[in-house]
């Protein structure tokens, strides 16, 4: 038996064609389940919000054979085995985990997500610039999460306008030698290229536009908004126009979809999603490409439940990154759900050492609808009948 078999809850064997008696064991719930063919050799992995109905609908898919090169899956089916699970984003956790090992060369293909967008700067480079990359891995700072591949070219293209930095690398590899691009005639670029700023000073800048990307904005906003006063007092209203239209542009970085933005160092996260009941929350924890499940707990929580959450993220975060294939990929999964539709992502938490279980308690009770929790009412106890009781009090 494979060992990933293991990893489902049950399994049903199916005689084709399936029939209603069979069906109705597979529980009409959320869940993930695989089809296997006689050699329990796997098909096809899917998720469903009801598994019964989605498997009714691909096991009655008629093909035409002679249209189509798709695998009959009425034919070929012999067994389903299957997973519960509570949410969308268990649902997909679970699919990673599983076709990892079902197909460990093309998993990644059939995944519904991709690796997360990143923005990179490596200050130590020779020629430092910043960049759009999905390699969490890259040296230098890396930045993000950011919503889609457009987002942070926007975000880069943000950056070099703030600090006029040069937006052509091929001409700023040849500083300083190379010839001064149109930015640079319209003096909107610092022009290593041809010179006109030493390397040394130009990475100095480049360094001061990482602090900024990284969130350490207020210096940059002092300055302009200074050089503006000043320029208004001199009169010389054309240049403070220009540093205003400087300060304006700041405020793209204030977009929702740079709201996560912050070095990866800081990607660690406490995701807590619905929990199968109207009384649960599960909780997961993601740190730097690692991602664990840290349990179940009741709504409202305890203090104590909360705290060992705590104290697993806590554990996890101190654990090394990991930023290889796999990691890029839940990176991926938890910064999707981050950009997703409230009621889909449930609630994510930045975790930060001083998070304290009452901040979380806070944050959870803030999202219960979108958890879609409440407090389970009291049962009404039975009353019983006096004329029908013995004297002991036990009813007869």
């Amino acid at each position: 038996m494979a060992e990933w078999i293991k990893s489902f809850d049950e399994q049903l064997k199916i005689d084709p064609p399936l029939s209603d008696g069979q069906l109705a064991r597979i529980p009409a719930k959320r869940g993930l389940f695989v089809l296997l063919a006689s050699d329990d050799k796997p098909v096809i992995l899917l998720t469903a919000a009801d598994m019964r109905a989605r498997l009714r609908n691909r096991l009655s898919e008629r093909l035409d054979q002679r249209r189509t090169k798709a695998v009959d899956l009425r034919q070929v089916t012999r067994k389903v085995l299957w997973k519960l699970t509570a949410s969308h984003f268990e649902s997909d956790m679970a699919f990673l985990s599983a076709s990892r090992k079902m197909w460990p060369d093309c998993f990644a293909e059939l995944l519904a997500w991709k690796p997360a967008w990143l923005v990179c700067v490596d200050l130590k480079a020779e020629y430092p610039h910043f960049f759009r990359t999905q390699d969490p891995s890259s040296d230098g700072l890396v930045l993000g999460p950011f919503p889609d591949g457009k987002s942070a070219s926007q975000f880069v293209g943000a950056i070099q306008d703030a600090y006029d930095l040069c937006r052509d690398y091929s001409c700023l590899r040849q500083s300083p030698n190379a010839s001064p691009c149109a930015y640079a005639q319209m003096g909107r670029c610092l022009s290593p290229c041809n010179g006109k700023i030493p390397m040394d000073r130009y990475r100095k800048v480049v360094g001061e536009a990482a602090e900024f990307a990284a969130g350490r904005r207020d210096r940059l906003r002092s300055e302009l908004i200074e050089k503006m006063n000043l320029a208004s007092v001199q009169l010389e209203f054309e240049r403070a126009a220009a540093v205003k239209a400087r300060i304006d542009r700041l405020a793209d970085f204030d977009k929702p979809a740079y709201r996560y933005v912050r070095p990866l160092e800081q990607f660690r996260y406490i995701i807590a999603q619905q929990g199968g009941s109207i009384s649960k929350v599960r909780v997961f924890i993601s740190s730097r490409g690692l991602l664990r499940a840290a349990g179940t707990v009741d709504y409202p929580p305890s203090e104590s439940q909360l705290n060992r959450c705590l104290k697993r993220m806590a554990a996890l975060a101190d654990r090394p990154a990991e930023f290889g294939r796999l990691g890029s990929l839940r990176m991926g999964l938890v910064a999707s759900y981050l950009f997703s539709a409230a009621r889909r992502r449930g609630l994510i938490v930045r975790y930060e050492g001083q998070l304290t279980a009452g901040k979380l308690a806070e944050q959870i009770e803030a999202a219960r609808d979108d958890l879609k929790v409440r407090i389970p009412k009291p049962r009404k106890k039975r009353a019983v009948d006096k004329d029908k009781t013995s004297p002991t009090g036990r009813r007869v």
